[in-house]
């Protein structure tokens, strides 16, 4: 062979493996990206469309997942574009989805675990592990054993036979039905104002026991599985000194890897700051929990778990919210594939079943009843009486996420089949959906939960009011930065909300804006001096630079530059007409005095049409606005200006007083023409555009002299707008003087 020969060898190899491997795999690519494309707009479209109703996200997720899957939509045959037997076409063997989308779901479980872990508040964990551990516990105990039953009991009635307590799959559903998802339920505790609660606090505490109970749970069931599979597929026929064995290892080797994290937690945090960079040491942290859950699978537990661990042992480090924050996108692209691929993979059919449906909905009326039970009852030797308890039971009603999580994992290693899988589902979406009408309920119930306020001994809310929005916003922001100053590292959790986490080493607090322009705080009582020291600096802060911005700015210098400005960027004819209309010119005004004028303008606002009730709350934010600096141009003309949800779009009205009114304007020339402009507040729209468009429209002496004398509402606007040469439809449009005339007699 010469040496031609020789070099071609390799290339034929490849050619060769590509013609008969390569197109393969290529395809499936291409797949998954097509896949991956519309399972993103599905789950968005899904979402949005769930949460109108006032439902979770996650069920339009999942039902989005549903609709597409192999057993839907995604099971049509689409030959012509490639996909013969369907986008999503069933898979052979136990998961009807590719392998490729599982492991994205899989990825994406690891990443809600992680973030689950890192959302835990470890200071509290502490703080509340006795009671939360009771809670937490009996709530674990309870729902495990009516998990069990309950499967036990399904397979009599479905099958004909008893299943043994310990069977695999009944098992499998006792760990299924400890899960919790306090999310939930905690979004309900913060808009009711009770998270700082005695049931808040305790419901989040408890949940915080609850989910590491419910993995060692989860733990010690796979174990028992494996112990199961080697001995012909039943627990039942093992010594008790095998299971009781079996489940010591298992808790000692949760335990063990678990407190070497957290040990070691303080260590890992100052690793992953030595890097600086924070989206850097993010990354690191989320390879860390893969790392993790690779070693808790290779001992024989489950990925999750690992994951989990590693997020807890991250909570109690100072760098803990800026991690979420940093993970945030990636967790919201993630987490939505793996709901909507739990969805694909629940076969319709099975979920058709009579029985099906109902085993599931009586599983998950017994889900309900546990949780209850099981967290109410030891609440009431805990200092609650039956409504504190009440509350407590059924704000960890909810299993969401987790229980998914668990279900995937059971139908993915065949352990659930998919009857069980549409059981579980079933359960899931009940008591995620049926939880929050029910502690909204129990929440609005007059009363005190506690026989004895002990339980939220520590904590306080500071609370600072400002007289605005705009000032409490720029208050917030400069809290924020003496924070960052001092090596605080600050996490917006909600930005709905504004709400934010601040931490420091062992310091961890909360801020947020309420709606009456305050800035809140929640700590412990120990860091209220710290928090009205930093408050204080941020304000002289704010005093310094509001005394150098008073020495800087002129606005009366900036309104000479706008006239005489000759170019603007200015929005459309039509976004202008609809803003300004004839109806809401008024071409003699009766006013005399500023305040006058405006009243009556407003009045006229959208053609006179506004609601009387609206009236007084546009005329306080106007005056709210002017009292800063009037917003009196050159040449006579007064432009009154505010924001306010009383609107719902941008207005303007128009006023014209010939003979002047004395507003002491710049130039001393009496005030002939007023425009005033309103807009809602915190809604994107053109209200800078269309001020900036007036003032050019308005920068000659020569154009306020054109409106002032205009002989019709028409013309006014006309003139405003910006175009002096309409057409016969626009004239009809904007008032119909100089109409061609017609047939004699009309």
């Amino acid at each position: 062979m010469d040496i031609g020969e020789t070099a071609a060898a390799p290339a034929q190899a490849i050619t060769s493996a590509i013609m008969n491997g390569g197109d393969t795999l290529v395809h499936r690519m291409n797949t998954l990206v097509i896949q991956l494309a519309v399972i993103i707009f599905a789950v968005r479209a899904g979402g949005w469309l769930i949460r109108r109703f006032k439902l979770p996200g996650v069920l339009g997720e999942l039902i989005s997942g549903i609709i597409i899957g192999p057993f839907m939509l995604g099971g049509i045959p689409l030959p012509w574009i490639g996909f013969p037997d369907g986008l999503f076409a069933k898979a052979a063997g136990t998961m009807p989805i590719s392998t490729e989308l599982y492991g994205f779901a899989t990825v994406a479980s690891l990443i809600l675990l992680f973030m689950v872990g890192l959302e835990t508040d470890f200071r509290q964990f502490l703080k509340y592990s006795v009671a939360g551990t009771i809670i937490g516990l009996g709530g674990v105990v309870v729902s495990f054993a009516v998990g069990d039953l309950a499967g036990c009991f399904f397979s009599h009635v479905a099958h004909g036979d008893k299943t043994h307590f310990l069977h695999p799959t009944n098992l499998f559903l006792g760990a299924l039905c400890t899960a919790t998802s306090v999310g939930i339920t905690a979004r309900i505790l913060s808009e009711r104002k009770q998270m700082d609660s005695p049931e808040g606090v305790t419901i989040l505490a408890s949940a915080i026991i609850d989910d590491v109970l419910g993995i060692i749970v989860l733990g010690i069931v796979i174990s028992f599985i494996d112990m199961a599979m080697i001995s012909g597929g039943n627990i039942s026929g093992l010594p008790w000194g095998d299971i009781i064995r079996v489940s010591a290892e298992t808790i000692l080797i949760c335990m063990a890897l678990s407190a070497l994290g957290i040990t070691c937690s303080s260590h890992i945090g100052r690793f992953l700051k030595s890097f600086k960079n924070p989206n850097t040491f993010a990354t690191l942290a989320l390879g860390m929990a893969f790392l993790m859950a690779g070693i808790f699978e290779s001992a024989g537990l489950a990925m999750i778990i690992g994951a989990y661990v590693m997020g807890l042992s991250l909570s109690k480090t100072d760098i803990t919210f800026v991690v979420q924050e940093r993970l945030h996108n990636l967790h919201n692209f993630f987490v939505p594939i793996f709901f909507a691929v739990m969805g694909m993979i629940l076969d319709l059919n099975r979920l058709a079943k009579s029985e099906v449906i109902r085993f599931g909905l009586i599983f998950g009326m017994l889900a309900v009843v546990a949780k209850i039970v099981g967290c109410a009852a030891p609440a009431l030797f805990l200092h609650f009486n039956w409504l504190g308890a009440l509350r407590i039971g059924i704000g960890m009603i909810p299993r969401g996420e987790v229980a998914l999580i668990i279900s995937g994992i059971g139908v993915s290693t065949g352990i659930l089949d998919p009857d069980m899988f549409g059981v579980a589902i079933i359960m899931t979406l009940f008591t995620t959906i049926i939880a929050p009408p029910l502690l909204t309920i129990m929440l609005s119930i007059p009363g005190r939960g506690v026989t004895m306020e002990q339980l939220t001994d520590g904590f306080r809310q500071s609370e600072f009011p400002f007289p605005s929005e705009a000032v409490a916003d720029g208050a917030a922001q400069s809290v924020i930065s003496e924070f960052q100053a001092d090596g605080f590292f600050i996490s917006m959790v909600d930005s709905d909300a504004r709400l934010y986490h601040i931490r420091k080493d062992d310091l961890a607090f909360s801020m947020w804006r309420d709606d009456n322009h305050a800035i809140v705080f929640s700590s412990s009582s120990k860091d209220i001096t710290l928090i009205y020291t930093v408050v204080y600096e941020a304000l002289v802060e704010m005093h310094q630079e509001l005394d150098r911005l008073k020495e800087l700015a002129k606005p009366r210098e900036y309104r000479r530059t706008l006239s005489s400005i000759t170019s603007v960027r200015t929005l459309s004819m039509r976004e202008k007409r609809e803003i300004l209309i004839p109806e809401s010119v008024v071409m003699n005004m009766a006013s005399r005095t500023k305040d006058e004028a405006i009243r009556e303008l407003v009045r006229h606002l959208d053609g006179g049409s506004l609601p009387m009730r609206s009236e007084g709350e546009v005329i306080a934010s106007i005056a709210a606005r002017e009292s800063a600096d009037p917003t009196e141009l050159e040449f006579g003309v007064f432009m009154p200006h505010g924001r306010t949800d009383a609107v719902s779009g941008v207005m303007a009205s128009v006023g014209i007083c010939p003979q002047g009114m004395d507003f002491a304007s710049l130039d001393g020339t009496p005030v002939k023409l007023i425009v005033l402009v309103v807009s809602p507040k915190n809604t994107t729209g053109p209200h800078l555009y269309f001020l900036a468009s007036l003032t050019s429209s308005l920068r000659t002496k020569e154009m306020v002299e054109q409106v002032i004398r205009a002989e019709s509402p028409a013309e006014v606007v006309r003139l405003l707008i910006g175009k002096k040469n309409t057409s016969i439809m626009e004239r009809l449009i904007l008032g119909g003087e100089n109409r061609p005339p017609g047939p004699a007699g009309h």
